[in-house]
Order: structure tokens, then sequence, then C-alpha cells
């Protein structure tokens, strides 16, 4: 019998696979071994430079005392602003944002104040892993919708339907997702936020990728005029704004969530780190540098995309379908005898390419690979996984 027995809270939770493997390659590059480090979940760019001096300057200003639990006024103030300007949401209440360490905990926050035992939430796969797992803490039961290849991983309302019972309380949303890089059309989002209006089923929507879309911009909830009350929208600083390490992310929703999620965020973490949060202020404020900036990155980002895309159809194990947003190439292996957690670990040791197997992800047989790296190491990633293949 193990020494310490967990409660039923923590019981049936596991480590995060994305970290666990990203830390793997990591240690191996501190050892020598030469990755080609593709399975980080976040783009390998430095934080625009007018946000990391806003923060610099908060901390030579003394501004480095307990934030207010709810976020700063100024980083609310600018989130408002920039979904103002962004969506078609109009005027956007600073009093319906909530600041955290990052979307993961503003989601966390959000699951734990609506769901608990019996209660269903939907989860389209494939999904961050973390998803299930979030739900699961808050005691609820996560239910996986299938999307498929063929459907361009886009989920359905017939599917959502189909999943629906009596005990369904939420479903959560990820356009651009992770790690398909599907984006869900303006129509489509529009039927499934009527079709969980009618149901009283609450949408959170990760919008952490909306801002990195290759053709048409992604559409975000506060595009949708009948969205419903009970619809919560998350983003935050990490992907568009390469700022991952100021664990910076915000949920916008009715205000007696937001206040329910302040309440249960006093308990725990308090509020997020001051300086990040200045930072972030002027990373949203700054109109102009701010969207020179994500333009900047998305015209990267595009030419990395091409050039995976042009790797990859040379490959006779391995297809990927083009990327609608987000940072990844999610390849599907055409060896059905093939296992991706196997593959990726052979790739991993044959090839010192570090992937994310599909698995985590709730979708055996397939491989995430980040393009958001430096295209000589995209290059060279894409040589060793075309090697590795044959």
């Amino acid at each position: 019998m193990p020494l310490t027995q967990f409660s039923p809270n923590v019981a049936r939770l596991e480590a995060s696979a994305t970290l666990a493997l990203a830390a793997r390659a990591r240690k191996l590059k501190a050892q020598g071994v030469p990755v080609v480090d593709l399975s980080a979940g976040e783009p390998q760019y430095p934080a625009p430079a007018f946000a990391a001096r806003a923060g610099v300057r908060a901390v030579e200003e003394g501004k480095t005392g307990y934030p207010p639990t709810l976020g700063v006024p100024e980083l609310r103030e600018a989130v408002a602003r920039y979904l103002g300007e962004t969506t078609a949401a109009g005027e956007v209440d600073p009093a319906a944002v909530i600041v955290g360490a990052g979307v993961k905990q503003a989601l966390f926050n959000c699951c734990y104040a609506l769901f608990g035992s019996g209660d269903e939430v939907l989860v389209p796969s494939p999904y961050w892993p973390s998803y299930p797992a979030i739900v699961n803490i808050a005691g609820a039961d996560p239910v996986v919708v299938e999307t498929g290849w063929a459907a361009g991983f886009l989920p359905s309302v017939a599917a959502l339907e189909a999943a629906r019972t009596g005990r369904t309380r939420g479903l959560l949303l990820n356009s651009p997702g992770n790690p398909t890089g599907a984006v869900i059309p303006h129509d489509l989002l529009g039927d499934i936020l009527r079709w969980a209006e009618r149901h009283g089923i609450w949408v959170l929507s990760d919008e952490i990728y909306r801002r990195l879309a290759y053709g048409r911009p992604s559409p975000s909830v506060f595009d949708i005029a009948e969205r419903g009350e009970r619809t919560v929208l998350l983003d935050g600083m990490s992907k568009a704004f390469c700022m991952p390490g100021f664990r910076i992310g915000y949920a916008v929703g009715p205000r007696d969530l937001i206040r329910k999620m302040s309440d249960l965020q006093g308990q725990t973490t308090s509020g997020a780190v001051g300086p990040s949060q200045y930072a972030a202020a002027a990373a949203l404020g700054e109109t102009v540098a701010r969207e020179a900036f994500i333009t900047d990155l998305l015209s990267r980002l595009s030419s990395l995309r091409e050039v995976g895309l042009a790797g990859f159809s040379q490959m006779g194990s391995i297809e990927a379908l083009p990327p609608a947003g987000a940072l990844y190439f999610y390849g599907r292996l055409t060896d059905a005898g093939a296992t991706s957690l196997d593959v990726a670990e052979r790739l991993l040791v044959d090839a010192a390419v570090a992937c994310m197997p599909g698995e985590p992800f709730g979708s055996p047989g397939h491989l995430r690979f980040n393009f958001a790296v430096e295209e000589e190491v995209l290059e060279e990633g894409l040589e060793r996984i075309a090697g590795f293949f044959g």
C-alpha cells in the first residue's frame, strides 16, 4: 500500500504529458544531444520589446505589491478595449474581465465555479490535454465528442447533440485548435452557440490562438450576436504576443460568474504577477505597436507553414492537413500498425526530433509538430523527420 493516500480531488490526476515530453527534450539537449525540439506549445520568439519595457518600468516604479485579485484596472480596461477593437462585440465592460496566471488558471476557475459532481462537459477531440483534466478536478465528467480528419477536425452540431444528455452543463471550444489548427467557421460557430443556448449549456471558448489564423480570420464567440448569456471567452498573452513566461490570461463573461471566479482566486493564488500585468496592458493597449507585432509574427509563421507543408508533402508515412490557424502541424501516420506514442519515442531517440504524440490529445495515430521556431531549425527537423520515415 502506498504511503500517501490521496484525496479523490487528485486521485485520477496525471502529470501533463505535453510538459513531461518537452522537459525530456530539454534534458537531452542539456546532455549535449542535438535535439530539434518541435514539441513545445509556444512560439520560440522574444516578447514585444514595448511590452517588456512596460513590465520593467512597473518594477522600477515600485508597482510590486499585491495586485487586485481581479487584475489591475489598466489591464482589465486594455482587455475590454482590445476585444472591442478586434471583435464585433462593440463595447466590452471591464467589470466582465478577470485576469489569471495564464488561460489555464482562468479556465480552471471557470470550470470549478460552474461544474460539479454529476455534471457533464462536452470536449471535442482532439483536445488540449488539460481540458478533460480540469473538468475532472472540478468533479464533473468530460464527455469526448470525436471529430475527424475528413471533417477537418471540426465539431458538428449533430455530434454535440448526440452526446448531450440531461446532465450536460458545458462545452469547451478551442478555435484555432490545439493540436489540429482547425478554425471553426463563423456560421458553424453561430450554430453551435445557438444550440448551446437552447439547451442551457455553458460555452467556454479558448481563443488563445485567435489572432494566428492563415488565409481568413478566426471568428470569436464575441463575433456572434446571438451567443447567449452562458458564453465565456478565454484568451491570453502566450501565443500571439510570444509572452508565455509572463503567465497572463483572462476570462470575459457574465459579471456574477466573474465575481465568483474572483472569490475562488482570492482563496488560492490571489492576483496574477503585477509587473506581468502591466506588460500585458501595454501589449494589448498600444494598438499600433500591437497590430504591427502580430502582423509581423503572422507573416513569419505563414512562411514557416509553407516550408513545413512542402516538406510533409514529400513524406510517405505521414501526412499533414494544412493548419488553418495556431502553431502546429498535426500529422497522421499512414501505417495502421504504428502507435504514435512509440513513433514519437523512436523519433526522439533515433532522429533527435522531439514532437508530441496524439495520445494525450485524445487521437492516437497522430503527431504534433510546432512550427513556430527559427526557419533553420524547422528545415533541419523536416530533414530528420523525412529520413526517419524513409
